[in-house]
Protein backbone atom coordinates (compact mmCIF):
# COMPACT_ATOMS: atom_id res chain seq x y z
CA UNK A 1 0.00 0.00 0.00
CA UNK A 2 2.92 2.16 0.60
CA UNK A 3 2.88 2.62 -3.16
CA UNK A 4 -0.51 3.61 -3.69
CA UNK A 5 -0.26 5.98 -0.99
CA UNK A 6 2.82 7.66 -3.07
CA UNK A 7 0.59 7.69 -6.07
CA UNK A 8 -2.25 9.70 -3.98
CA UNK A 9 0.00 11.97 -2.21
CA UNK A 10 1.69 12.94 -5.91
CA UNK A 11 -1.39 13.28 -7.29
CA UNK A 12 -2.76 15.64 -4.63
CA UNK A 13 0.60 18.14 -4.81
CA UNK A 14 0.43 17.77 -8.35
CA UNK A 15 -3.44 19.60 -8.07
CA UNK A 16 -1.99 22.23 -5.20
CA UNK A 17 0.94 22.86 -7.56
CA UNK A 18 -1.43 23.25 -10.66
CA UNK A 19 -4.23 25.51 -8.02
CA UNK A 20 -6.76 22.62 -8.04
CA UNK A 21 -6.50 22.41 -4.28
CA UNK A 22 -6.31 26.11 -2.28
CA UNK A 23 -6.19 24.33 1.42
CA UNK A 24 -2.78 22.30 1.88
CA UNK A 25 -4.62 21.00 4.72
CA UNK A 26 -6.29 18.34 1.96
CA UNK A 27 -2.88 17.06 1.88
CA UNK A 28 -3.49 15.64 4.71
CA UNK A 29 -6.90 13.79 3.84
CA UNK A 30 -6.67 12.59 0.26
CA UNK A 31 -7.88 9.28 1.00
CA UNK A 32 -11.37 10.58 2.87
CA UNK A 33 -14.59 11.28 0.83
CA UNK A 34 -15.86 14.52 -0.31
CA UNK A 35 -19.04 15.88 -1.78
CA UNK A 36 -19.82 16.16 -5.10
CA UNK A 37 -20.07 20.11 -4.56
CA UNK A 38 -15.94 19.95 -4.03
CA UNK A 39 -15.39 17.80 -6.98
CA UNK A 40 -17.08 19.57 -9.20
CA UNK A 41 -15.52 22.56 -7.93
CA UNK A 42 -11.64 21.38 -8.60
CA UNK A 43 -12.95 20.83 -11.85
CA UNK A 44 -14.13 24.07 -13.09
CA UNK A 45 -11.32 25.48 -11.72
CA UNK A 46 -9.43 23.42 -13.69
CA UNK A 47 -11.30 24.23 -16.68
CA UNK A 48 -10.95 28.04 -15.92
CA UNK A 49 -7.76 27.53 -15.26
CA UNK A 50 -6.70 25.40 -19.12
CA UNK A 51 -9.50 27.10 -20.69
CA UNK A 52 -10.02 30.42 -20.23
CA UNK A 53 -12.95 31.86 -21.62
CA UNK A 54 -11.73 35.59 -21.64
CA UNK A 55 -9.23 35.39 -24.19
CA UNK A 56 -10.06 36.53 -27.99
CA UNK A 57 -12.78 34.85 -29.79
CA UNK A 58 -10.77 34.07 -32.96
Amino acid sequence: MAVEDERIRMIGIMAREAGIIDDPGWLNRLTEPVPLWFVLEMMLKWIDRYDPQDGPFD
